[in-house]
């Protein structure tokens, strides 16, 4: 879906088009699709701007949301109204589904509302640790209920390099987790309109345990050990995930640049799942290196999400204009490919030049075409 709307028309809590010269991509280039990613802790759309989270997530920890339970809708509504004017394909949220906003009759009544606006909503679920497919709250597909029923499957991982440790996380290679996340799909996909899942292994760890050494070595394939973890964890979930919603968007989030890739530009990871898998490739400091993108050529053509650190509290970013970086940034990911593009997109937009200015010349350059 690419819905390529360019509304320079005021409507509520929308602000009208920014004076941002007209630019164009390269004639040839295909369209990408914008999706923002946010953390519901850090969203500054509501009435609460100043009560955030300014830190970054960690898989160790819980992320609190401060908040009113009535922000969460207040703020994503705004959100997606404006996503909806501006052409912006989705949104990605972390903190989807906690008690503090609502659980699940909230976030339906969100996804219903963006549905209807033709936004897209993309849970994020954190596989192994961040909290499953239920963040923060006593349910069947919160990993920390699941863990109380069953003990014996807590596992430890290893951050990959060596040093930190997080424990209690999921061993991907374990069947009952296996089963688990199948269940937590099904059960997603009948109870939220969503345009597909956000789905992270989590900080770069890896799994010691014999079954894990054991599955990512049956693999056969030469990349780094986070991403073979993430292959066992996903293959099979990816395959039910396509045939549950064929057309949905199932993202992989490998938080790397071609870069940080073990033998790049060979990707074996990506004959390993489903052909219609995104793999989610973090870009911040990829498209600062001198020799992007043409440098990045070679790699076999798949999926590709390119998310960007950029516009964010917890990057102390939220007042930076952007606009001449998405200029020089975005025909080159045109030419390697990507489909979908974005930044974070927790900074609110109204009465915020500089944030509506941000958001807008990324559609702009993303879609090809100028204001």
């Amino acid at each position: 879906m690419n819905r390529r709307q360019f509304l320079c028309t005021s409507s509520a809590g929308v602000l009208a088009a920014s004076q941002v010269p007209a630019v164009r991509a390269e004639p040839e280039a295909k369209a990408m699709n914008v999706l923002l990613w946010c953390w519901d802790a850090r969203m500054t759309w509501d009435d609460e701007p100043g009560k955030i989270v300014t830190r970054m997530a960690a898989a160790e920890q819980v992320f609190p949301y401060p908040k009113r339970p009535e922000a969460f809708q207040q703020g994503f509504r705004r959100l997606v109204d404006y996503c909806a004017a501006t052409g912006i394909w989705g949104v990605i949220i972390w903190g989807f589904l906690r008690d503090a906003h609502g659980g699940v009759a909230a976030a339906q009544d969100l996804c219903k509302y963006a549905t209807d606006k033709g936004v897209a909503i993309l849970p994020g679920v954190g596989l192994c640790s961040y909290g499953g497919y239920y963040y923060q709250g006593k349910h069947p597909f919160n990993l920390d209920t699941y863990l109380d029923g069953h003990p014996e499957l807590r596992s430890r991982a290893i951050e990959e390099g060596g040093g930190r440790e997080v424990y209690p996380v999921l061993d991907p290679s374990a069947e009952a987790n296996q089963r688990w996340w199948r269940e937590g799909i099904e059960w997603m996909l009948d109870t939220f309109e969503i345009g597909g899942i956000d789905f992270e292994m989590g900080d770069f760890m890896v799994n010691p345990s014999p079954g894990a050494v054991a599955a990512r070595n049956a693999l056969g394939i030469d990349t780094d050990e986070n991403v073979k973890d993430m292959v066992v964890a996903t293959a099979g979930l990816m395959d039910r995930a396509c045939a549950l919603k064929p057309g949905g968007v199932f993202i992989n989030a490998l938080y790397r640049g071609y870069h940080q890739i073990r033998g790049f530009p060979k990707l074996p990871y990506v004959d390993a799942v489903h052909p219609d898998t995104v793999w989610e490739y973090t870009l911040r400091n990829m498209v600062t290196r001198p020799e992007f993108p043409d440098g990045f050529q070679g790699a076999p053509q798949h999926r590709q999400y390119g998310y960007l650190h950029w516009f964010n509290a917890s990057t102390r970013t939220a007042d930076k204009d952007y606009t001449a970086e998405i200029a020089r940034v975005f025909p080159g990911l045109h030419r390697l490919g990507f489909e979908f593009v974005g930044t974070y997109g927790e900074i609110t937009a109204i009465n915020h030049p500089v944030g509506d200015a941000n958001y807008r010349v990324q559609v702009d350059w993303a879609s090809g075409m100028s204001e």
